[in-house]
């Protein structure tokens, strides 16, 4: 039974995937780091520890020094080597000064040592020569990733009856197909769905002008065709408060998300998804919470999508601002942000997303909603090797 060693950083998802790679034979690992790195370790340890893998931390010296860092890697060896178990040096991760002296003392043991490559996720033999390179299994959640970045995560369950599901389903497709058209009415559904969430009610009077709407009147005679709601002389009552919602902009997220499910059946890359995640981080004594509207882990990578029904003219900047910082935040350096909109953008807003590295899909996609979702999973690499 192989132990594993690696090096804690601030992206230490590659220490954590090859373990739970039904492939690999190890049930232990220890991770190397300083003492301000233990908060790290334990997050790391809770992931493993649900699988059955124990873990233990080493600690070096927290100041640049090699010379005393390999005198401390020095100790481990002798410990490990005393401990007479296979052991593998996992060399994804760790500052490169770290890095570097670890890989120095281990390669006179003899000892395996590999590396996941990020972009491709493949477990590439760095020692011995000859070993064949593997693409890692996909098998980390939206949960471990939060837990491993110090978040921790409220998920939203919702099993529809698969009839009403599939009509939500073509609903929320047929919206979106004609998002140009019904882009007025969807934003006048929008305000007397906030209304009634504003005055705790499910039913909402139409002005006489809102009645004369042509586009409105098709989106409330869809709603009342899936049975979600009722409208009578001039009075829109939705069914419950899921239905309100769903008016509310969330058919969107729940058309992303379908469509995602979809996708999931013809690509195994696509190993875990989510529909309106409740995020919590700690932030000094206070919980600040975040919504990730559809989340995703493709490839061993995080991927978050954000659903926008509303235009972008007030809280643009805002908008794309918060997904970098969350895709970061959450994901590491290989989680990768989407944004989808309803609403045309304007120039600013798709320069500006490029230059996050954000990836878009506006309104003008959106009738190829699956295509474009397909070739985005697709660039997150893995697919080819399976």
């Amino acid at each position: 039974m192989a132990v594993h060693v690696g090096i804690i950083d601030q992206d230490p998802v590659r220490l954590v995937t090859p373990l739970l790679d039904n492939r690999t034979i190890s049930t232990h690992i220890v991770f190397i780091g300083d003492k301000n790195q233990e908060d790290a370790y334990h997050r790391l340890s809770a992931v493993l520890e649900q699988r059955k893998i124990t873990s233990e931390f080493f600690e070096i010296p927290s100041v640049v020094n090699t010379s005393l860092i390999k005198q401390s890697i020095q100790t481990l060896a002798q410990d490990l080597h005393n401990r007479g178990e296979e052991v593998k040096l996992n060399a994804s991760c760790g500052l490169r000064h770290r890095l570097l002296s670890v890989y120095e003392v281990f390669r006179t043991y003899h000892w395996p040592i590999f590396v996941v490559e990020p972009n491709s996720d493949k477990l590439c033999w760095l020692y011995p020569d000859g070993k064949e390179d593997t693409q890692v299994e996909d098998h980390i959640t939206i949960s471990d990733y939060l837990t491993i970045f110090g978040a921790r995560g409220e998920f939203h369950h919702v099993d529809l009856p698969p009839q009403l599901d599939q009509k939500l389903y073509e609903l929320g497709e047929r919206w979106a197909s004609n998002a140009l058209e019904l882009g007025p009415g969807l934003a006048t559904l929008n305000y007397l769905a906030t209304t009634c969430r504003k005055e705790q009610k499910l039913d909402v009077e139409l002005s006489e002008k809102q009645q004369g709407y042509r586009e409105l009147n098709m989106l409330l005679s869809d709603l009342v065709e899936a049975q979600i709601a009722t409208y009578e002389n001039g009075i829109l009552t939705f069914t419950n408060e899921d239905a309100r919602r769903f008016s509310n902009g969330e058919w969107l997220e729940t058309l992303v998300h379908s469509t995602v499910k979809q996708i999931q059946d013809s690509m195994p890359t696509i190993q875990d998804r989510s529909l309106n995640v409740q995020v919590y981080r700690k932030l000094g004594e206070s919980e600040v919470r975040n919504e990730l509207d559809v989340a995703t882990v493709v490839n061993n990578k995080l991927h978050i999508i954000e659903c926008k029904t509303k235009g972008m003219r007030d809280d643009g900047d805002d908008t794309l601002y918060k997904l970098e910082s969350l895709r970061d935040l959450l994901g590491g350096l290989q989680a990768r942000a989407m944004l989808v909109s309803f609403r045309p953008l304007r120039h600013n807003d798709i320069t500006r997303a490029e230059d996050l590295g954000l990836a878009l899909i506006g309104p003008d996609e959106l009738k190829d909603l699956k295509t474009h979702l397909s070739a985005w999973f697709k660039a997150a690499g893995g697919s080819d090797e399976i």
